[in-house]
């Protein structure tokens, strides 16, 4: 046997060895395939149940957000509405209407502010309202409102706009103090919210009905 001949067969022993030690199962492919689909399928089980606990760990504030949207909305009505167009009201009964209004926000403002205090530990007139989501989203709300007004008095016809306008800012107050006499557990806070909503009723009635021949 000459030296090439010898070569050949060595490597052919080689090669023979290797494939008889690497044999390749026809299950192994399969076995990879099912081990990533389980651990994929593990994996969103950990996800589904870290974000199942942190919901369930997850504090309501929703009666809190609702006392301070309370707030803030009185709050801009009497300072940057009222303060601004009940001198320019032509109409006398509707000045008494507004005075009437005025002191139910001030008596909403006083008592959501010690309820939350109170209750929550929350000084709602320690914070920054021009940083604070709430009190910026309600200052936007009487932007727009005090912008009809505005238009209204120009236009010579402030009395009537602000009858239709007052009337839905008490519906959107009245809104508030229901659902938060729907949502909370709290006695003290229930009854405040529901003498609050029995006087914007009593105010949206008599807006909501408001006709007079002289606007």
């Amino acid at each position: 046997m000459d030296n090439m001949a010898y070569l050949q067969q060595i490597a052919g022993v080689d090669n023979s060895m290797k494939a008889k030690a690497n044999p390749k199962s026809p299950f192994s492919k399969f076995l990879n395939v099912w081990t990533f689909v389980g651990l994929g399928i593990f994996i969103v089980l950990i996800i589904g149940v870290a974000l199942l606990v942190a919901a369930l760990n997850k504090v309501d504030t929703k009666d809190q957000d609702l006392m301070q949207q309370s707030y803030w909305r009185s709050r801009y009505i009497v300072e940057e509405t009222m303060e601004k167009y009940s001198e320019n009201l032509k109409n006398s009964d509707i000045r008494d209407k507004t005075s009437s209004l005025k002191s139910v926000l001030n008596e909403i403002m006083l008592n959501s502010k010690n309820l939350l205090l109170d209750k929550n530990g929350f000084d709602i007139e320690s914070i920054n309202e021009d940083d604070d989501p709430i009190a910026v989203e309600q200052k936007k709300f009487n932007t727009e409102f005090n912008t009809e007004l505005e238009n209204a008095r120009l236009n010579g016809i402030l009395d009537r706009i602000y009858i239709r306008e007052v009337a839905m800012q008490i519906a959107y107050l009245r809104s508030y103090q229901s659902e938060i006499v729907e949502r909370t557990k709290d006695d003290d806070i229930r009854s405040v919210a529901e003498k609050a909503k029995n006087n914007l009723d009593n105010l949206y009635d008599q807006f909501q009905n408001f006709n007079s021949l002289m606007i």
